[in-house]
């Protein structure tokens, strides 16, 4: 799971060095409700407040999983014939635990002051 954000000049999605499983960790990590940026694309120092953080799926961590997956399917067909096929799965369980974990960090929102 990835943290972005979108700049309000270029509209272009940033991403957030800060790492963190819901909003109130990444308020308590920060210790303020906003979030000091700088846009990647057109360099615009801004200010987000955490609600309008969002998470995505890691792609690159889906990727790994895939290739991991592939690389073990092939070895165990290779080696054991049908029960590879189970393995074909990991890229699956690997993109919705992801996805679980952006949905449980989008669906919850800190109360402004």
């Amino acid at each position: 799971m990835r943290l972005t954000y979108t700049c309000s000049v270029c509209k272009k999605q940033n991403f957030l060095k800060e790492k963190a499983d819901t909003r109130p960790e990444l308020q308590k990590k920060l210790g303020r409700d906003e979030v000091h940026v700088n846009c990647d694309n057109c360099g615009k120092m801004d200010k987000k407040h955490i609600n309008r953080i969002t998470a995505v799926v890691d792609q690159r961590i889906t990727a790994l999983g895939l290739i991991l997956g592939s690389i073990i399917s092939f070895v165990l067909i290779y080696l054991f014939g049908f029960i590879a096929a189970l393995t074909l799965s990991l890229p699956i369980i690997v993109w919705r635990y992801e996805s679980e974990n952006a949905h449980k960090f989008n669906s919850y929102a800190i109360r402004r002051e």
